[in-house]
């Protein structure tokens, strides 16, 4: 584990209060307590990101399928294009 510096903070009463319950139901240290809620924080953000690339990925596949359709006569892309996906399950992250 990196070297621990000190930092002040300023937080509401009743921020406080819930900081202090929480860490005592868990046991820990409001330090304990606070680096866990960053780190819980930025994999919330990173997976809010991965999710949002593959939503992207997906409607570029989506638009590819519909211009086909448009080119070659109407079929329902999106409809097989979640078939697809979910005949072969979620894809590994």
């Amino acid at each position: 584990m990196a070297a621990k510096k000190r930092v002040n903070i300023t937080i509401d009463s009743e921020t406080l209060r819930l900081a202090n319950r929480i860490a005592r139901r868990r046991k820990v240290s409001r330090s304990e307590l606070i680096r866990a809620a960053i780190h819980e924080a930025a994999e919330a953000q990173d997976r809010r990101a991965a999710d949002e690339e593959r939503y992207a990925r997906q409607k570029r596949a989506i638009e590819g399928m519909q211009r086909l359709a448009h080119h070659f006569g109407d079929w329902p892309a999106e409809q097989i294009l979640r078939s697809f996906r979910d005949r072969w399950g979620k894809p590994q992250e």
